[in-house]
């Protein structure tokens, strides 16, 4: 078999102690795929699996570590969108990797296509097509919020982002694997934060804020913050950062609908301009956001 491109693209970095991140290309960006190297207990889990498939970048990445995708004893994810849990059924299928996940996001696992439909079908002119191609598997470990795994990972419930969110918290090296939990401004591909539920991911941001972290790795590189946040005062204040720009979100689109602006699409390219992270080529994601905040505002109003 010739060296593939993924060999030659991208390799797993350490982070800390037993854990390495591989960023996996993402359309303009890069998703997180978080190993977990337990010396002492002698296991291996991958959190979350990118959007294409093993093959390409997380399978040549284990072999250049000298790690056989059998050896791995779980693959996990921090929720069940396309660029998280894209390799999740081939991992399983193919080398017989074990599935945990959260119990509120193990029948999206099992179909998230249906999943990819419901989130793109909210704004249909300002979505691309959802990601019908993507393949559904059934977990073996189903965990609630707050369970361990291996003596290990705690599952932390986390949503805003999604409903089935979750962040693991990996407790001898007081590491939070957050996934798309903490959104700070966003990335070029979503042009601000993306969350569905405003009031439950500044909760999450609260959960969060009361955990004594020491390194904070999340789904992808989020303006603002980045991906890989070293040190506990450095997480305290990117999370303090990511509540900041709820409440500018929420000033710049006050003013919007306090000067009769009412389309979601409109004040969320001005959102977009103003906070300067990158205009995306669909809009769907920012109005989710955008939305979240202008029905929190007409709520006010009645």
């Amino acid at each position: 078999m010739s060296e593939g491109r993924g060999t030659s693209m991208i390799r797993f970095e350490k982070i800390c102690d037993e854990i390495f991140l591989l960023k996996v290309p993402f359309s303009t960006v890069w998703t997180g795929v978080v190993l977990i190297t337990d010396d002492s207990g002698g296991k291996s889990y991958l959190i979350d699996s990118g959007s294409g498939t093993p093959e390409e970048y997380i399978i040549p990445a284990l072999s250049q570590i000298g790690i056989r995708p059998e050896e791995i004893d779980y693959l996990l994810n921090t929720h069940c969108h396309g660029d998280h849990i894209g390799g999740h059924s081939r991992l399983a299928k193919e080398y017989g990797i074990k599935i945990a996940t959260y119990e509120g996001g193990a029948k999206r696992l099992e179909n998230p296509a249906e999943n990819a439909v419901r989130i793109r079908s909210r704004f249909p002119e300002f979505s691309p097509k959802p990601q019908t191609w993507l393949e559904g598997v059934h977990a073996d470990m189903v965990l609630k919020d707050g369970e361990v795994l291996g003596n290990r990972l705690k599952l932390i419930h986390t949503p805003g982002h999604d409903d089935d969110c979750v962040c693991w918290y990996d407790l001898p090296t007081k590491t939070i694997i957050s996934g798309d939990s903490v959104q700070a401004n966003g990335t070029p591909t979503q042009g601000i934060g993306f969350y569905q539920n405003l009031d439950k991911y500044t909760r999450s941001l609260d959960i969060l804020s009361e955990i004594d972290v020491k390194t904070m790795i999340a789904g992808h590189e989020y303006d603002g913050i980045g991906g890989v946040i070293r040190g506990g005062k450095n997480v305290k204040r990117a999370l303090r950062l990511c509540g900041e720009y709820v409440a500018e979100y929420d000033d710049f689109i006050r003013k919007k609908l306090d000067a009769g602006e009412r389309s979601p699409a409109q004040i969320a390219v001005e959102l977009i301009e103003n906070m300067g992270c990158g205009m995306p080529e669909h809009l769907f994601l920012a109005m989710y956001t955008v939305n979240e905040h202008m029905e929190r505002w007409f709520k006010e109003q009645a």
